[in-house]
């Protein structure tokens, strides 16, 4: 059976989601090699800064000025890419479930005001009736919570599945990391409510059900 389940990841200019800016964005759907990767060209400097990264965030991600100016695209052409390849790996009829950690407070509210800032441009029509209004969000982070007492951020539990990270902190080993992460904390919860093991992992539907009883 089909899946329309993603992994999304984006990387930003700061950890506020109200005020910064998306620098990176990649996606993937569940089970699947293909991914939409690129490097985001932010709509506004940082305050009094000529600079689009500050030097802690380049510390964290590795993503320098230089690679914006040189191979960052406009936001508005990453967010066409980025509905496209959900598109065209999508069935038409499903909801379609996107997959973030900590997205909930980070990054499905970049991911909102991305759809808000664009989303009525002429360009964009086409997407809204085919696939936004079937997007789902699934935070994995809340997942965790659900039935773990250690701190649940992303590298942590990697650890805890000695799952290797090749480029954390970078969008596309963030989500690669993050789909077998997702696997491990659905099989976990699936015994935990006495399904079998891959249970909430063929039904995403049911997944929020759990974390918002």
């Amino acid at each position: 059976m089909d899946i329309n389940l993603f992994f999304l990841d984006f990387e930003t200019t700061g950890l506020n989601p109200y005020l910064n800016d998306i620098i990176e964005i990649a996606i993937k759907k569940y089970n699947e090699e293909d991914y939409y990767e690129t490097l985001v060209k932010p709509k506004k400097l940082p305050p009094g800064l000529v600079t689009y990264i500050l030097p802690h965030i380049t510390n964290i991600n590795g993503i320098t000025d230089r690679m914006i100016q040189e191979k960052a695209i406009s936001k508005s052409e990453s967010l066409y890419k980025l509905l496209e390849y959900i598109e065209s790996h999508s069935d038409e009829a499903s909801p379609i479930y996107i997959v973030s950690h900590n997205g909930t407070s980070f990054d499905f509210i970049f991911f909102r005001r991305l759809l808000s800032e664009l989303i009525n441009k002429r360009r964009f029509t086409k997407f809204k009736e085919t696939i936004i209004e079937r997007f789902n969000y699934i935070d994995s982070l809340l997942l965790a919570k659900r039935f773990l007492t250690e701190k649940v951020s992303q590298p942590n539990l990697c650890k805890k599945y000695g799952i290797v990270n090749e480029e954390e902190h970078r969008a596309l080993g963030d989500i690669n990391a993050l789909e077998k992460l997702y696997i491990c904390l659905c099989n976990s919860f699936s015994k935990k409510i006495n399904k079998d093991e891959d249970y909430l992992i063929h039904h995403p539907e049911e997944v929020n059900q759990y974390l918002f009883v």
